[in-house]
């Protein structure tokens, strides 16, 4: 179960491709498994446009899935372990298959979310080999920057 230790990861600024669904981030736990504690993604966009569609998902079928590294930070204690989950941010590969677990439509013209989990309801993921993604669907012509982070306790 995971235990009181936060932990953070953070892509830097993205543009985003047009008519394209892709992984923003990726957390893969290690032991003893990790709770999803915040979320956050904004964009940049310059005018209006369609909405971005932006999806927290638990991975079913990993597949080939491949990305850039990213080292998650100690959010609150420097005395505290090195985080046990491993994380990459920008897939190039996604997974094979995913479950849904949050969906939300966001303006690419300033469009912000950030999310602070209830207490005692956080997303998880307990055993080994599961995974939490966090990723993107653009429309047409849609290519804001963007930046996403992810909070985790472990």
């Amino acid at each position: 179960m995971p235990g009181n230790y936060d932990y953070t990861v953070v892509t830097p600024k993205i543009t985003l491709s047009a008519s394209s669904t892709k992984t923003l981030l990726l957390l893969a736990p290690g032991t003893p498994g990790l709770r999803l504690t915040e979320l956050g993604v904004s964009f940049d966009g310059s005018t209006t446009g369609t909405g971005v569609q932006v999806d927290l998902y638990r991975v079913v079928t990993i597949g080939s899935a491949a990305g850039t590294s990213v080292t998650p930070a100690k959010l609150t204690d420097d005395n505290s372990p090195v985080a046990t989950a491993t994380a990459a941010h920008s897939l190039t590969v996604e997974p094979t298959t995913v479950t849904i677990l949050r969906s939300w439509m966001l303006s690419p013209f300033g469009g912000l979310l950030a999310i602070q989990e209830v207490l005692d309801r956080e997303v998880g993921a307990i055993t080994s080999g599961a995974r939490i993604g966090l990723r993107y669907t653009t429309a047409a012509g849609v290519t804001p920057g963007c930046v996403a982070y992810l909070g985790f306790a472990e």
